[in-house]
C-alpha cells in the first residue's frame, strides 16, 4: 500500500511488527502523533475541508524516509511511526513538518486557509506498543492543550526535550516545546 494512504488498523500492525524488529536488534523507533487545525479567516476549523488536510499529509510525506510508516488515524491526525528515529530526531522532524505547514496557505472551494499542527512524541525501547501509542496521545492531548506549534514529548523523549527548553528559554525567552 502506497505510503500516507494506510489507516489505523494497518498502521497498528506496522507499529507491533517495528516493536518486535526494535526489541530484537536494540534500535530506536519513535511515534509522532500530529494534530492538525486549520484556520479559515480566523475560524479554527471552519472549512471542514478534506482537500485542505490531503494537502497538509502530502506536505508532511515529502519529509520522511521511505521506510517511515505514516497515515491518517483520525479526525485531522496522522501517525508517523519512525524506525530508526531517536527522540532527538522525531522532535527535529516535528519542527520540520511544523514549519512545512505553517508557511503554506492553501486556497479551496474560494477559502483561503492556514494550518497549525500539535506533536505527541513518545519512545518505544521495546515497550509495548500498546503504551507509547498511548504516551504519544497523551502527550498530543497536552500539546493541543497549548495551542497550535507545540511539541509535547512523553518518556524517553522527555529527557532531551528538558534539555532543549532551558537552552530555547535561555536565548529566546519561550518554547513551543514541552514535557509530560
Amino acid at each position: 500500500m502506497e505510503a500516507g494512504k494506510w489507516n489505523r488498523e494497518e498502521l497498528m500492525a506496522a507499529l507491533f511488527r517495528e516493536t518486535d524488529r526494535v526489541q530484537r536488534m536494540k534500535t530506536p523507533l519513535a511515534l509522532i502523533l500530529m494534530s492538525v487545525t486549520e484556520c479559515c479567516a480566523g475560524r479554527v476549523g471552519a472549512c471542514g475541508c478534506e482537500e485542505f488536510f490531503q494537502a497538509v499529509a502530502k506536505r508532511t510525506g515529502r519529509l520522511l524516509r521511505s521506510y517511515d510508516f505514516w497515515g491518517h488515524v483520525g479526525a485531522g491526525e496522522l501517525l508517523l511511526i519512525l524506525p530508526g528515529c531517536t527522540a532527538e530526531s522525531a522532535v527535529l522532524l516535528a519542527e520540520r513538518i511544523g514549519l512545512e505547514i505553517s508557511e503554506a496557505e492553501f486556497l479551496a472551494k474560494g477559502v483561503r486557509t492556514s494550518f497549525s499542527a500539535c506533536f505527541g512524541i513518545s519512545v518505544s525501547g521495546g515497550r509495548s506498543p500498546v503504551v507509547v501509542l498511548r504516551e504519544a496521545e497523551t502527550a498530543l492531548r497536552l500539546a493541543r492543550e497549548r495551542g497550535g506549534g507545540t511539541i509535547q514529548c512523553f518518556g524517553q523523549a522527555e529527557e532531551f526535550l528538558e534539555d532543549e527548553i532551558g537552552e530555547q528559554a535561555s536565548l529566546s525567552g519561550q518554547s513551543n516545546r514541552a514535557s509530560v
